[in-house]
């Protein structure tokens, strides 16, 4: 079995562009903004509906917070987004490995861990090394240990 990587961190915030046009160049201006005022966006989870647009969650540490609120309340009105949501109480925890999307089942066994654990998963972002799921801040020493025991099996 390989050995994966788990870290959580509570220094982040969530910030959330709801109902946002479902067009081309809406992510331009949005991390452009961003990006001119050297703030990171750490994760980014992006799902569009059927009928009102998309919402953009973006996830930025908590010193980069204010900033990033006034580029995102101006970008708001600018791109004509339903509204912008900041939640301060979430973490962020990630299960990481090189070869990650090479190993079947780990997906189910992520969410498994987090489910037994009793924590709600309000966004996730993959890539070929890591899956990432923003979780409540006050879950994120339950879901590191649960995600420790489940992956060591």
């Amino acid at each position: 079995m390989p050995q994966f990587g788990v870290t959580s961190r509570t220094d982040v915030a969530k910030i959330t562009l709801k109902s946002a046009p479902n067009r081309p160049g809406i992510g331009a201006q949005v991390f452009g903004a961003l990006w001119s005022y050297d703030i990171n966006v750490e994760l980014v989870s992006s799902a569009a509906g059927l009928e009102e647009g998309q919402d953009i969650t973006l996830v930025v540490t908590k010193d980069h917070l204010n900033p990033a609120i006034l580029k995102l309340k101006k970008i708001k009105e600018e791109i004509e987004a339903k509204d912008l949501l900041v939640d301060h109480n979430i973490a962020v925890i990630s299960v990481t490995h090189s070869g990650l999307s090479k190993t079947p089942g780990i997906g189910a066994k992520v969410f498994s861990a987090l489910s037994e654990a009793k924590v709600n998963v309000e966004a996730v972002c993959s890539s070929t090394n890591a899956i990432s799921c923003i979780i409540r801040e006050k879950d994120a020493k339950r879901a590191e240990k649960a995600l420790h025991e489940k992956l060591k099996k």
